[in-house]
Order: structure tokens, then C-alpha cells, then sequence
């Protein structure tokens, strides 16, 4: 029987959202509530014109005729707000290496085992998780992986690295509850003619294997037709096991849902179940399954705007199947579980968006929900090689003008919730008329603020209701696509203040949007973001052609990090979104003033590249030193920033690699390769050494503390050089912390010593 995680930690304080004004009683889609009743106007945000950056000239490549690669180290990493990534040359050893002491939090042998199986495309996320739990709860979700089979590896991974860690914490939901979610999108294919999954690769064969669904389709000649669905697509819309706001969980359907926690009824297996097994195979005494009614669909759409009864294409059954259960009306109780929605049978458009967005995933149907608070109203959308608008309680399909043609509304924003939480504005599909407000959250320099959060607002009557929310790029900025002809209003929070500062004031923005504008905007906090006290010199100059580093990184992505406006677990939980277009502030020093810039002292660097989002940089290295090249993410506040390229060690070519070894006339010991080594991307370094005559070897490996943690025995080494593999497991075969070691090599009565870095 599976029971229920217990309940590890309790790290989060409630957030109370502040209570504005006394408003309306509860109305249709208010399992939504998110927005106060009313806000106070206490002025006008100010027109503002961004800034163009500086251009800032790259530094040419230096031909590399006549240089030899020597050492090499790639790089692809989250760097933390705060934080860095380092890669240094070691002088001594005349070796590139990643300074250790970035990897603050380690990670359990569990969750680098996970990470080992999980799909490339997906460990810097699934990392990123990791690094923000206890190590018990790492362990619960790294071996759920871990004792995962394919083909279900990979749809376990994305649902654990793109939930909350606040989720992953609370003990509502369970790796049997993942496990379950991804078996049965291969069960119910196994019962859908419209509809198949495909694997593209195993956790064995291919380290970027992905699943994804192709469909059957009718176009515009009438001819069925085989679609593939991105992968994308299948992840967020299909696998992810959250709807909206709820939280994902066996739900016991005859307990009547609390309101305001919406968690009394999370019940362990048998009494609970999971929406994605109950819609799809289960139905109360006089209702249909559907499972049943789904048998003989052939295709997932015919193309024809609305939905009758008649069809039997499958979107237009699960519009069947919504009236056929649902009755639009509803009580007290206003549960957000697909679970309980379905069990008492009525329901307003709250219920209805998030019954049918859960039908749909079930019957491997991409969808998501699409909310308009301005109007107090929530509906879908399904995929089917576009977004698709649909409402299955009025029979709507394909018709997304119907609101303000037909029913003569007049949206403010209309925006679609993601799985995560993520908020995206789509008001141009669904009015005539539209506009973009573009705002900017600055601090009282004028620098951006990342992270922040911006609340937008709007005019309905006598009120000022909340209407969309957003968090801001590296740019400060985040942009609104809003109705027309409407009166919007702002407000900012950030952790460094916010604008109004009373929590129910706003300011106003834009009076009347007019159609195909576009309006920008900044709000100013009073505090200040964080900086570096760096003075910029000149490139030290060096006399001998000896070691040259490259380095070649761009910044493809940054990780947008905030709050989650709509989430069940609590007022904290925190969703990370990537963004395209990530900067990093680049630099390189040597090791005293890195020693300055560690403990947030002034220091002096060369080679500055601020806000950069790519370079090209060469160095000829002077000798009797560390040089440090730092990728710095020390002024930003929130958004992490994906780095990716390498680092490149060359040395001149009249420098033998006889003349780097340590000259003995017995034994010689090679550096290890590849060094740094990664085996959290199962990535194992070789070490390697030479023999005048035949010897008894032994090659101890020593942590910091001069501890041996693995020894390697090798009797009678012949003279050929061998290779020694080393996993990064101590001699109990468990994986040792990531950070400098060193390796010993005796043989006869010789020895030979040299440093090596493991990484997590």
C-alpha cells in the first residue's frame, strides 16, 4: 500500500496577503483568490525610456598556431544570485581548476546517483531543487529516480525539478504519487486510438532522451494526419501533475474541501486517489467514464469551430463528458481538486476550467486554463499545433472573440497559468483591441531590479481591482499585454522595498490604452541593489611565451525566480521560469584581490565585461601566480543565470610535456584527465603513469585532511603506462563530497604527488 510522506520540515512562515478594502461577496471563479477587493490611487508612475547599454568591445582572439590544448574544463551552470563560478590556473601544477568552494550546499550521494540518470536537459533544474532541501528529503526524491525504469525516467525527473521546493517539503504529496502520474500517461495510451507516446532515447542509450505524444488530426482537406507535440508542450501540458493552484496529492473524493486550506481531504491510497486515474477510469452511478467514452475517437480535433453533441472527435467528447458530469451552478464549498470537482457534480467556471484542464492531461489532450479576473472568469485552452480556446460548459471551441463580440466584455488583462505557477499574458487573442504596458522596477540609483514583483491593476467602476501580476527580468522589466480602452494602475514589492510603500496604494499608469500602443513605465524603490567595489586595470603584462588561457562563454538563459501568485501549499512556495537573454558580470584577478572580492572587500580586476551576456577572452598568463576567471552574479537579487562554454589551458609549443612532468628516472606520474571531473554527468577521470621496469604499485587517493579514501593496487605494473578510473567513491563505494584531493603514486622506493578536483 503507498502511504503518505510525513511531513519533514516545516520551513515556512505564512505571508499574510494584506486585506484592502470590504468588497463583493464570493463569486464564479473565485478558487482564484488571489487579488484584494479594492486598491487606493496615490499617483502617477513616470514615463520612462530605457537606458542603451554600452557597447563594450570584445577582446580579439590571439591566433593558437603553435599552441598545444592541455587542459580543458566545460561549463554549464546555474550561478546562484549571490553567488559565482570560478575556474582558476593552478601555477603550481600548471592545471586549470574550478575553485571548490562555489558548491556551498553538497548534494547526497542519492541525488548525484539521480542526477546521473536523469536526462542532461534536465539537471541543472533538477540540481537547482536539490540544492534548496534537507538532505532527507533529497533522498526521498533522488531515489524515487533512482528506482524508476524507463520509459517513465524522465517524466518523474521534469515533474520534480519543476515543482516548488516548498511542495517537495510539505509532505502532501509522495514519489509513489510521481511514479503513479507517469505510468499512467503510458496506461491510458494504451486505450487511445487519437493518440501515442514516443520515447526518444533511455536513460542507457542516450544522455538527452526525452518523451514526447504524436496525434491524429483532421486538416483543412480533410485528410488525418500524424502530428508531433514539442516536447515542451508534452512536459508543461501533459505530465506536469499540477492543474492551477491545487496541490498535487491523493484526494479522498467524500470530504468536503476547507476553503481556505484547501488540504483537509489529502488521504493515503486506497481512500484518496489521484485525479489522473479517477477522471479517466472512474464514474458515480449514473454518470459515464471517460475512458469508455473516449474508445472510439480516431482524432483529437476536426477543425470545426463549437462543439455538439453528435461529434466524436476526441476534444468535443471531453466537452461531452464535462456536461454530462458538471451542472454550472454552485454552494459553499469551492474546491480547487479535479478529485473533489468531480464527485459533487456542480460547479461554476472555476470548477469547470480546472475539471476539464485535468480530463484533458488525462486523456493526453495538452491543456492549460486561461483566467480574466477583470471579468471574473476562467476557461481553456488545448494544443493542437496552436493554443485553442475552449469552454466546454457553453459548448465554445476556436471562438476566442465570443467574450467581447458576442457577451460585450471589455477585458483588462486575460493571461494563462502554467503548471508552475507561471503567469503569461494572451489578452491579444481574446480582444479586438490590445496594448503593452512595459514596467521597470528600479532602485533609488536607477538600476533594475530582478526579481521583482509587479501588480497591475484596474479600473472597474468605483473599485481598483487586481488584474495580472508578474515578476521582472535582469532588466527590471516585465510587460503586459492589456484591453483596450481601460484605465490600469501599478504597484511594486521587491526585497529591497516597494512602491507605494502602504501595501493597498497604487499609482496610475496608462487612463485609456488605446489599440496598439505600447506604454513604459518605471517605479522606484528607496533602497539600493547590490554592488561590487571592483576598480578595473590594466591586462598584467607577460614577456614569455609559455601558457595562454581561453575562455568562450555566452549567457543563453536566466532563471526568473519569485513567488508564486496562485499556490495551495503556501504563500512562500517559489517557482524558477527560464528567460532567454541571461548577463553575468565577468571578470579575472589574481588570487589576492579574489581573496578581496570572497570577502566583499575592494579589489582590483582586468578583463571587465559587466552585464555581459557573451565574450571571447585570451590571456597569456604571466608566471608565479593563480589567475582567477570569475563569473559573477553578485548584483542581482533573484534571478539565477545559466553560463555555458569552456575554458581552455594552452601551452606553447617548445614546451615539451617531458619538460611539465616531474622528472625521475623510474616513474612519472601524468596529471589526471579530465580534471576538474563531473560525476554528477557520470564523468570519471583517468590517472595515468610510467614505468622504467616492471614494480609493485599503489595509488593512494587523499582528501584535505590527508585522510586516504581509495587506494588502487597494481602488482607487478608492467613499464607500458596504464590507466587507473576513478569514480569519486570512497573504498565503501560511496560517493565522497566534491573538492580538492590528491593523489600518491609509490612505487619501489619512488613517489610522486598531484592534485586533483572532484565535482558534484
Amino acid at each position: 500500500m503507498k502511504t503518505k510522506v510525513t511531513l519533514f520540515v516545516s520551513l515556512l512562515v505564512m505571508l499574510q496577503i494584506p486585506t484592502i478594502l470590504i468588497g463583493e461577496e464570493i463569486r464564479s471563479c473565485t478558487h482564484k483568490q488571489i487579488y484584494p477587493d479594492g486598491f487606493i490611487c496615490v499617483g502617477e508612475a513616470a514615463p520612462y525610456q530605457p537606458p542603451k547599454p554600452e557597447e563594450i568591445p570584445s577582446i580579439p582572439e590571439i591566433p593558437r598556431e603553435e599552441w598545444n590544448l592541455i587542459d580543458s574544463i566545460e561549463i554549464n551552470r546555474y550561478v546562484e544570485p549571490g553567488k559565482n563560478l570560478s575556474i582558476y590556473f593552478d601555477n603550481e601544477f600548471d592545471s586549470l581548476k574550478i575553485y571548490p568552494t562555489y558548491y556551498e550546499n553538497p548534494l547526497t550521494d542519492a541525488s548525484y546517483q539521480a542526477l546521473e540518470k536523469s536526462p542532461q536537459w534536465l539537471r541543472n533544474d533538477l540540481r537547482n531543487v536539490f540544492l534548496r532541501m534537507y538532505n532527507i528529503c533529497q533522498d526521498l526524491w533522488a531515489n524515487a529516480i533512482i528506482t524508476t525504469e524507463d520509459p517513465y525516467i524522465d517524466e518523474v525527473v521534469f515533474s520534480i525539478a519543476h515543482s516548488s521546493p516548498e511542495y517537495l517539503l510539505s509532505g502532501y504529496g509522495s514519489p509513489d504519487l510521481l511514479k503513479e502520474n507517469a505510468e499512467l500517461i503510458y496506461e491510458n495510451d494504451q486505450y487511445l486510438n487519437y493518440v501515442e507516446v514516443v520515447d526518444y532515447g533511455t536513460s542507457t542509450t542516450d544522455e538527452n532522451y526525452y518523451s514526447t505524444i504524436k496525434y491524429w488530426k483532421e486538416n483543412e482537406t480533410g485528410d488525418t494526419v500524424q502530428v508531433e507535440v514539442p516536447k515542451e508542450i508534452y512536459y508543461w501540458y501533459i505530465v506536469h501533475p499540477k492543474i492551477t493552484d491545487e496541490i498535487p496529492a491523493y484526494i479522498d473524493p467524500d470530504i468536503i474541501e476547507n476553503n481556505t486550506t484547501h488540504n483537509n481531504n489529502i488521504a493515503d491510497p486506497p481512500d484518496g486517489v489521484f485525479w489522473r486515474n479517477y477522471l479517466f477510469n472512474y464514474a458515480d452511478a449514473g454518470y459515464p467514464i471517460l475512458k469508455d467514452m473516449l474508445e472510439n475517437c480516431e482524432i483529437v480535433w476536426n477543425g470545426v469551430q463549437n462543439v455538439d453533441p453528435s461529434q466524436t472527435h476526441a476534444s468535443a467528447v471531453v466537452t461531452n463528458w464535462i456536461n454530462d458530469c458538471m451542472e454550472f451552478t454552485s454552494n459553499y464549498e469551492r474546491p480547487h481538486q479535479p478529485v473533489r470537482i468531480l464527485r459533487k457534480h456542480i460547479g461554476r467556471c472555476g470548477e469547470h476550467a480546472d475539471l476539464t484542464a485535468a480530463a484533458a492531461k488525462a486523456a493526453l489532450i495538452p491543456c492549460t486554463s486561461i483566467l480574466a479576473i477583470s471579468h471574473d472568469h476562467t476557461w481553456n485552452e488545448f494544443w493542437e499545433q496552436r493554443w485553442v480556446s475552449w469552454e466546454p460548459v457553453n459548448n465554445m471551441l476556436d471562438t476566442p472573440l465570443t467574450y467581447e463580440n458576442g457577451w460585450g466584455w471589455s477585458f483588462g488583462s486575460v493571461f494563462e497559468i502554467r503548471s508552475d505557477g507561471w503567469l503569461s499574458s494572451v489578452t491579444d487573442t481574446y480582444s479586438e483591441g490590445s496594448a503593452t504596458i512595459t514596467i521597470y522596477a528600479l532602485d533609488s540609483q536607477g538600476n533594475p531590479i530582478d526579481g521583482a514583483e509587479i501588480m497591475l491593476a484596474v479600473q472597474s467602476g468605483e473599485y481598483i481591482y487586481y488584474d495580472n501580476y508578474g515578476l521582472t527580468d535582469n532588466e527590471g522589466k516585465f510587460c503586459f499585454t492589456v484591453g483596450e480602452g481601460r484605465h490600469y494602475y501599478a504597484r511594486v514589492d521587491t526585497d529591497i522595498g516597494s512602491y507605494p510603500v502602504e501595501p493597498n496604494y497604487v499609482v496610475s499608469i496608462v487612463n485609456y490604452a488605446v489599440n496598439g500602443q505600447n506604454y513604459t513605465y518605471s517605479l522606484s524603490v528607496s533602497g539600493t541593489m547590490p554592488s561590487l567595489d571592483w576598480l578595473s586595470v590594466d591586462v598584467p603584462e607577460d614577456d614569455v611565451d609559455d601558457y595562454r588561457l581561453e575562455i568562450d562563454f555566452t549567457v543563453p538563459s536566466q532563471i526568473v525566480s519569485g513567488r508564486i501568485l496562485m499556490d495551495d501549499v503556501n504563500d512562500f512556495s517559489q517557482l524558477y521560469k527560464s528567460e532567454s537573454d541571461g548577463i553575468i558580470d565577468y571578470f579575472m584577478t589574481d588570487e589576492m584581490n579574489f581573496i578581496w572580492y570572497m570577502v566583499d572587500m575592494p579589489f582590483e580586476c582586468f578583463n571587465l565585461f559587466a552585464d555581459t551576456q557573451e565574450e571571447t577572452v585570451s590571456f597569456d598568463i604571466p608566471s608565479d601566480n593563480d589567475w582567477y576567471c570569475v563569473f559573477a552574479n553578485n548584483r542581482h537579487l533573484n534571478n539565477l543565470q545559466n553560463v555555458y562554454g569552456s575554458a581552455e589551458l594552452y601551452a606553447y609549443e617548445e614546451i615539451g610535456i617531458d619538460e611539465q612532468e616531474n622528472e625521475q628516472t623510474s616513474l612519472s606520474l601524468l596529471q589526471n584527465f579530465p580534471n576538474p571531473f563531473d560525476v554528477s554527468k557520470a564523468e570519471y577521470t583517468t590517472i595515468s603513469y610510467s614505468l622504467l621496469k616492471p614494480s609493485d604499485v599503489e595509488i593512494s587517493i587523499y582528501n584535505i585532511k590527508g585522510q586516504i579514501v581509495k587506494t588502487f593496487r597494481i602488482p607487478n605494473s608492467e613499464s607500458r603506462i596504464p590507466n587507473i578510473v576513478w569514480d569519486g567513491k570512497d573504498e565503501n563505494g560511496k560517493y565522497l563530497p566534491d573538492g580538492l584531493y590528491f593523489y600518491k603514486l609509490k612505487a619501489d622506493k619512488y613517489t610522486s604527488t598531484k592534485k586533483m578536483i572532484l565535482m558534484r
